[in-house]
């Protein structure tokens, strides 16, 4: 799995309630397994100035997230997440899980396939 973006709703949602389930090592370990990137805080006094530098933050499958420490990142990523999935209209109205293109349907057979008509 790459870090450019998530190729389906499904991944997305799957990574995330993935996450979910773990601790706060698993949820670490699991994000950087996928790709993904997580940049600790500088201890650099020269950066002390520089808001963004004193935040640790976090990316994975498009989403990015900050937080003051690990565990706030991490949370603030699944919450990014989760407001990509609300805001991707592509998802089933009985659950508000992302879709899936086919419903559960075997796919159409070509257009060249002769069927018989009712008469």
């Amino acid at each position: 799995m790459h870090n450019s973006g998530p190729r389906t709703s499904q991944e997305l949602y799957s990574v995330e309630r993935n996450m979910r389930a773990r601790c706060r090592f698993g949820q670490a370990m699991l994000l950087q397994e996928l790709g993904g990137k997580i940049t600790p805080a500088s201890t650099d006094a020269s950066d002390r100035f520089d808001y963004e530098t004193t935040r640790w933050h976090a990316s994975l499958l498009g989403v990015c997230a900050s937080g003051n420490d690990l565990s706030e990142t991490l949370n603030a990523w699944m919450r990014a997440a989760q407001r990509r999935l609300r805001n991707d209209f592509t998802r089933r109205a009985t659950d508000g899980r992302p879709d899936c293109p086919y419903n559960g349907a075997a796919m159409l057979p070509p257009d060249s396939t002769r069927v018989a008509e009712a008469t």
